[in-house]
């Protein structure tokens, strides 16, 4: 198959896998082969030393993904996108490697959960943001009705839940939802300004820093700081944390070896 016939792009550079969904024709939809390509993509880069930091975008400048295709249903009315990892194998994975979503266009239903489940999002001035579930019949099941109301006011994420509307762009990050707001020639420019600089950070201290604030979202303050102090026991043993401050002193780039 040829490499504009692939549902799903892959490139790396400096450290940053960068995957594009490819299906513009269907707005960057996730049918069942392309949601197990971005599992089977996604647990490679887990593994992979050679990614330091993950950028999914999708193709062309009108969607980011506009959520589950819904002309792949059978005729029993399942679509089987719900990966290991959950939909297009993003959305109950807590990934070791920081992912960004470059949101080259609108993402909305399970297109906004795939953005929800990465840890900064950049987004094209022109992107729209939604969960449209309510108006066809079904809920936003794959993490937007957990993770949008841990990311913004409660209040403002049951309006949009509720009526299904989406909010533009400049809203998003108004209430806390992406981090970077810019012109869309501009978004993948920005994404991996930040992804190359995640990367050139220690993998271990990366790691360690998402599960704890993962943790934190979860658990009480006093819970999380026993988990820091485990954590922090651990980490000042290895290699890496010997590594950083002597390049520091040294005036140098660290070799990071992610032990």
């Amino acid at each position: 198959m040829s490499e504009e016939k692939k549902n799903v792009l892959t490139s790396l550079e400096d450290g940053v896998l960068v995957i594009t969904i490819n299906r513009h024709e269907r707005r960057n939809a996730i049918d069942p082969d392309t949601s197990a390509e971005m599992e089977r993509i996604l647990n490679a880069a887990e593994t992979d030393p050679a990614v330091g930091a993950i950028i999914i975008t999708g193709a062309g400048d009108r969607s980011f993904c506009s959520g589950e295709d819904l002309a792949a249903y059978d005729e029993n009315g399942t679509c089987n996108t719900i990966m290991a990892h959950g939909f297009a194998g993003m959305t109950e994975r807590l990934s070791n490697k920081p992912i960004i979503a470059a949101c080259n266009g609108s993402a909305v239903a399970g297109g906004l959960e795939i953005a929800l489940s990465c840890d900064i999002i950049v987004a094209a001035d022109h992107a729209k943001f939604g969960l449209s579930e309510v108006k066809i019949g079904f809920i936003a099941s794959t993490g937007g009705l957990v993770k949008l109301p841990k990311t913004i006011p409660p209040k403002i994420a049951y309006e949009m839940v509720l009526t299904g509307q989406y909010i533009t762009a400049q809203r998003a990050y108004e209430i806390g939802m992406v981090n970077h707001v810019v012109p869309k020639e501009e978004v993948m420019t920005k994404a991996m300004e930040l992804a190359k600089l995640i990367a050139a950070n220690a993998p271990l201290s990366l790691k360690l820093s998402k599960q704890i604030m993962h943790a934190a979202q979860q658990c009480s303050v006093e819970d999380t700081q026993r988990l820091c102090n485990v954590a922090w026991d651990f980490i000042e043993r290895t290699e890496d944390a010997a590594e950083g401050p002597k390049a520091f002193l040294e005036k140098r780039k660290p070799v990071w070896k992610g032990n």
